[in-house]
C-alpha cells in the first residue's frame, strides 16, 4: 500500500542530507539539501501564506519523497549538486549549459612529459592548464610551445629505453628525441619546467631563465645555440606582451557576473590567473520567475563548481549568499587550499564585477536578438513558401558517397532556426547498389520516419531535400508512400545557374514548376542554405571517417586462413605490404605459420601490383 505524505514525513530523520520530491509518475520534481531533514521537508507542507508561488505549485504534485543521509551538511551539499546536474529537476534553478571547456595536460606522472588536450580533469598526476574557452586559441598555444620548447610530440610511453630514429622534428631542432633515448631525463626535465613557467604566464621568470641559458651559451662560444635562445626569448616576451594584466599581486581568480530578464538569467565567469585574464565563459540558467537572486547565485556555485578541480584561491561575488560559509568550505576541500568568497563594494575588485556584469548583459543580448531573427526567418519562410505549417522543426537531408562506394545519408534537425546537435542523425546505405542517389534518399527518408511513426513520437513541420527535381520527387514518393504527406512540408534547395554563386541557389516546391526565389538578402533563404550546408557537411564527415577506415584495412585481412597474429609476422618479416606482394613462394613459407597452400593463397590474392 501506498503511503501517503503524512506517513512519509513522520519516518523522515533529524539528520543532514538531500530530499527528492516526485509526482505521481516517478517524475524528479525538485532536489533539495538540508542540516536536518525532518525539520525542512516538513516546511514544505505548513500553510503559509509568504510561501512561494513556485513552491506551493510543486509541493501540490509531490506524491512520494526520498531522501539520503550524510554525514555533514557539506557531504549533502556535495551529493545535492551532483544529483540536480544528473537529473535536472523541473523545480530546480538550473545551469543549462553543460559546458566542459579544454585544458592542457601535461603528462608529468611521465619519465618524459607531453602535451595533450583534455575536457575532463583527473586527478591522475599529471599538470593541467586552463581552462581554455576556445579550441583554436589552445592549440595556438601548443603550436607555439612546439616552436619554442622541444617538447615531444609522440604519444608512445617512454622510459628512456630507444624506440626508434629520431623523426624531422629532431632535425628541425624541434624535439630532444626521448624515443630515441637521447637525452637524459634532467636535460628533458629543464624544459618540462620551462613549458610549465609558461604555461603559469610566469614568462618574466622564464625569460631570466632563457637569457641565462643563453649568456652561458654565449661564453662557452656556441654563439648558434645563444641564437636559439635569443629566438625563444623574442617569442615569449610578444606573448608577455599581448596579455591583459588584470593584477599586479598575481592572483588567481573567477569573477561572477550575471544578467536577469524574468526567467532568463545569464552568468558570465571572467578567469583571471597569475594577475592575468586567460578567458571567459558564460552560460544560461534556467529558471521560475519567483526565484531570488540569492538561489540562483548559489545554486550556479554548487552546479558550475561540482566539476571542477583546478580552483582558484578567490572567488569575486556580485553579493553575498546565505550558504557563502558551507561553500567555502567545500571548495576549500575540493582544492586542498583555502578557496575565499569575497564580495568587494569598490575598488579595482568592484570594477571586475562589473564588467563581469556587462559581458553577461551582452550575451543575454546577443540571445534574445538570436532568438528574435530566428523567428523572423520562420515567419518570412511560412510566408514565401506558403507553407501550410509553421516551420518550426526543420530536418535536413543529404546523401554522399563516391562512385556508390561508401555511400551514407544525413539528417540534421532545426529547432526555432537553431541547430540541435544531439537530434542529428546519419544512416549507412544498406538496400541500394551502384549509383543511385534517388533511391539512396528514399532508403533514408524511409529509415527515419518509419521509425518515428513506429515510436510515435513528433514529426517535422518541414523536410528539406538538398538537390534537384529528381530528388524533391524521389522524396516526395516515400513521403506519400509513408501516409505523411499531409502531416509535413516538404522543399528542395538546388544549386543554380552558377554553383559557386549562392544568391542563384533555388528553392523548388511540390506541385510548383517555377522556382522560389527570395528577396536579396533574406533570412529565410540564409537558413535553408545553412541546413543545407549543414546535412551536406554531417553526411560528408560521415563518409570520409567510413573511406578512411577502409583505407587502413590491409588487403592480407582478405586471405583466407591470415588472422591478426599471422599477418603481423610477415610483415615483421617483410617490412611492407609491397615486399609481401613481390615475395616467392620459398620466401613466404620461411615465416612461422606460413604452409605452402597459405603462401600461395596470399600469391594468388595480392598478385602482382
Amino acid at each position: 500500500m501506498k503511503k501517503s505524505i503524512s506517513d512519509i514525513l513522520k519516518t523522515i530523520p533529524k539528520l543532514p542530507g538531500i530530499y527528492i520530491m516526485k509526482d505521481s509518475h516517478g517524475e524528479i520534481l525538485y532536489i533539495g539539501k538540508a542540516k536536518s531533514l525532518n525539520t525542512r521537508v516538513r516546511s514544505y507542507f505548513q500553510k503559509s501564506h509568504n510561501m512561494p508561488v513556485r513552491t506551493r505549485i510543486f509541493t501540490d504534485k509531490v506524491c512520494d519523497i526520498k531522501f539520503l543521509t550524510t554525514k555533514t551538511e557539506a557531504e549533502a551539499l556535495i551529493l545535492e549538486s551532483n544529483f540536480i546536474k544528473k537529473h535536472q529537476p523541473r523545480y530546480n534553478v538550473l545551469l543549462k549549459d553543460d559546458k566542459h571547456y579544454p585544458y592542457l595536460r601535461l603528462t608529468t606522472q611521465e619519465k618524459f612529459p607531453r602535451l595533450e588536450v583534455i575536457r575532463r580533469v583527473k586527478k591522475d598526476g599529471a599538470t593541467y592548464f586552463g581552462p581554455y574557452t576556445m579550441v583554436k586559441e589552445i592549440r595556438e598555444t601548443i603550436r607555439l610551445i612546439y616552436k619554442i620548447f622541444p617538447l615531444r610530440q609522440s604519444r608512445d610511453r617512454l622510459d628512456g629505453t630507444p624506440l626508434r630514429r629520431p623523426c624531422l622534428n629532431y632535425q628541425m631542432g624541434r624535439c630532444l628525441a626521448p624515443c630515441a633515448g637521447y637525452p637524459s631525463m634532467e636535460e628533458y626535465q629543464q624544459v618540462v619546467q620551462d613549458v610549465k613557467l609558461f604555461l603559469k604566464g610566469k614568462n618574466n621568470e622564464l625569460i631570466k631563465s632563457l637569457e641565462k641559458k643563453m649568456n652561458s651559451a654565449a661564453n662557452q662560444l656556441n654563439y648558434e645555440e645563444a641564437g636559439v635562445y635569443r629566438d625563444k626569448i623574442s617569442a615569449v616576451q610578444t606573448v608577455l606582451s599581448k596579455q591583459k594584466i588584470i593584477s599586479t599581486s598575481l592572483e588567481d581568480q573567477d569573477i561572477l557576473g550575471y544578467c536577469r530578464e524574468n526567467n532568463q538569467v545569464m552568468m558570465q565567469i571572467l578567469i583571471v590567473r597569475n594577475g592575468k585574464m586567460v578567458g571567459e565563459k558564460n552560460y544560461r540558467m534556467k529558471i521560475l520567475d519567483d526565484a531570488d537572486n540569492n538561489e540562483i547565485l548559489s545554486s550556479f556555485l554548487k552546479q558550475y563548481y561540482a566539476d571542477e578541480i583546478i580552483l582558484p584561491k578567490t572567488i569575486l561575488l556580485p553579493q553575498s549568499i546565505d550558504e557563502c560559509s558551507l561553500i567555502e568550505d567545500w571548495l576549500s576541500n575540493k582544492k586542498e587550499g583555502r578557496v575565499r568568497l569575497e564580495i568587494p563594494l569598490r575598488g579595482k575588485k568592484r570594477d571586475l564585477l562589473h564588467m563581469a556584469k556587462e559581458y553577461a548583459n551582452f550575451a543575454l543580448r546577443a540571445e534574445f536578438d538570436k532568438g528574435d531573427l530566428g523567428l523572423r526567418s520562420l515567419e518570412e519562410l511560412k510566408e514565401t513558401l506558403e507553407l501550410k505549417y509553421f516551420p518550426e522543426v526543420i530536418e535536413g537531408f543529404d546523401i554522399s558517397n563516391i562512385s556508390g562506394k561508401h555511400a551514407v545519408g544525413s539528417v540534421v534537425v532545426f529547432k526555432n532556426a537553431i541547430s540541435e546537435n544531439s537530434e542529428y542523425r546519419r544512416f549507412k546505405i544498406e538496400n541500394v547498389k551502384g549509383i543511385d542517389d534517388y533511391a539512396m534518399l528514399r532508403e533514408v527518408i524511409g529509415r527515419r520516419y518509419s521509425r518515428i511513426i513506429r515510436e510515435k513520437k513528433v514529426l517535422p513541420n518541414l523536410i528539406l531535400i538538398d538537390g534537384g527535381k529528381g530528388h524533391l520527387s524521389s522524396a516526395e514518393r516515400i513521403i506519400h508512400e509513408l501516409g505523411i504527406s499531409e502531416k509535413v512540408d516538404l522543399a528542395c534547395i538546388a544549386k543554380g545557374k552558377f554553383r559557386n554563386n549562392v544568391e542563384t541557389d533555388e528553392v523548388l516546391l511540390p506541385g510548383k514548376k517555377n522556382s522560389v526565389y527570395f528577396r536579396e538578402n533574406s533570412p529565410s533563404r540564409f537558413l535553408l542554405q545553412r541546413i543545407r550546408d549543414e546535412s551536406h557537411r554531417f553526411a560528408i564527415s560521415y563518409h570520409r571517417k567510413l573511406r578512411d577506415k577502409s583505407s587502413l584495412v590491409s588487403p592480407l585481412e582478405s586471405v583466407p586462413g591470415i588472422g591478426k597474429k599471422k599477418r603481423l609476422l610477415l610483415l615483421k618479416n617483410f617490412g611492407s605490404l609491397d615486399v609481401i606482394r613481390r615475395a616467392s613462394l620459398i620466401e613466404l613459407k620461411t615465416v612461422p605459420g606460413i604452409t605452402e597452400k597459405l603462401a600461395q593463397k596470399i600469391m594468388r590474392t595480392l598478385g602482382p601490383e
